[in-house]
This record gives structure tokens, sequence and C-alpha cells, in this order.
């Protein structure tokens, strides 16, 4: 028998794989994922609020993206899959139980990268346009809310800055379900530390 932890995650590969999206979704998805895959900036609709990304991994799309918000702090990354956090990630027992509770969904879990040197951010959002992208680009994307530094996290479209979107690539628009932030929680503790609280409710 399964336990409830394995089934969730399991569930999340199946969701992803069957996923019906309309035509002139599908268009607009197969162009963000050229442009990712390009070095490109695009903005999307997670679960969550509206996002800003790029190719994880691009250093000079990373940095782009830093110079335009005004930011030097590190983005979260958005995977689709477990195989995808082993690769990026030291997964320890205590960070297989959140993710097993929570992903897909609206936490985001702070954890050592494979050289036990740095932390990152990682996330997989319950949005299956968001894993399909991330699938079909052959990588994690980095997905942090799509405004300037200081302001508010856009939950629509209308929400999002005019002049942040004069700077990217591409644009997908959705709805995003939540309309909340990410609960960023700190794994590399034990127990964990709650960094941010968001949309997830955590003791």
């Amino acid at each position: 028998m399964k336990t409830p932890e394995k089934s969730k995650l399991t569930e999340e590969v199946k969701i992803s794989k069957n996923s019906s999206i309309n035509p002139s979704t599908t268009r607009d998805l197969e162009k963000a994922v050229q442009i990712l895959r390009s070095g490109g900036l695009v903005i999307f609709p997670t679960d969550t609020v509206y996002g800003i990304g790029c190719k994880a991994g691009d250093d000079i799309a990373i940095a782009k993206l830093k110079r335009i918000k005004s930011s030097l702090q590190k983005f979260p990354i958005l995977i689709s899959s477990m195989a995808q956090a082993y690769s990026l990630a030291k997964i320890s027992p205590q960070v297989l139980k959140l993710a097993s509770q929570f992903w897909p969904g609206a936490l985001t879990i702070i954890l050592w990268d494979k050289s036990a040197k740095e932390k990152i951010g990682l996330r997989m959002p319950d949005s299956n346009l968001i894993r399909l992208i991330i699938e079909k680009s052959n990588s994690p994307i980095i997905g942090t809310s799509a405004n300037f530094h200081g302001q508010k996290p856009p939950k629509t479209f209308k929400e999002i800055d005019k002049r942040l979107i004069k700077k990217v690539d591409f644009i997908l628009k959705g709805r995003c379900k939540l309309g909340v932030e990410s609960t960023v929680i700190d794994a590399t503790f034990s127990p964990p530390r709650i960094i941010r609280r968001g949309a997830i409710q955590l003791q």
C-alpha cells in the first residue's frame, strides 16, 4: 500500500502528462518554451501569483533578471518533478517529508545544493501549465514574482507594472488561483524555520 506522501507526488506526474490545454494556450506555451531555451525572459501565471523567469542555470539571463528587478537576492527555482529536485539539491528525509506533503503546491523549500555549500529555494508549482513548460524546456526555470523590487506581487495580469512588461520577451496570460505568494521554509535547520508566511499555513 502506497503512503499518502508517495501517492501525491506520483499523482503530480500523471496530472502533468495528461493535461488538456486548449490550442491557443498550447501555441503560447510552445512560444514561451522557445524563448526560455534561447535565454529570454517570460512573464507567466503560477498557482500563487504572476511570475517572471528564465531558464535555470542561464547566468546571463539570470543577471538580466536581477538588473530588471533591481535585486541581488537568489531567485527560487521551479521544478516539475522530484528527479529535478534530486539533480539540483541534497534531499534529506526532512525535505522529502515536506515535499511529499506540500508538492505540488505553494511551498518553497530552502535546502542545500548538491555541493552543500550554498542554499537554494525549490518549488514544484500546482500548475499544469508551468510544469509542462518546465518539462518541454528540459530544464527547471527561475520563478520570482513579476514585480520590481519593493512592489506587491501581482495577482492578475492587470496588476503587473507596464514598465516590467516592456522589458520581457514574452507574456503568458492566465489565472493565479491562490493570489498569495508561496510560504517559504528553510529546511537546512532542524526543525525547519519559516522564512515567509504565505499561501500554506504551517505551525
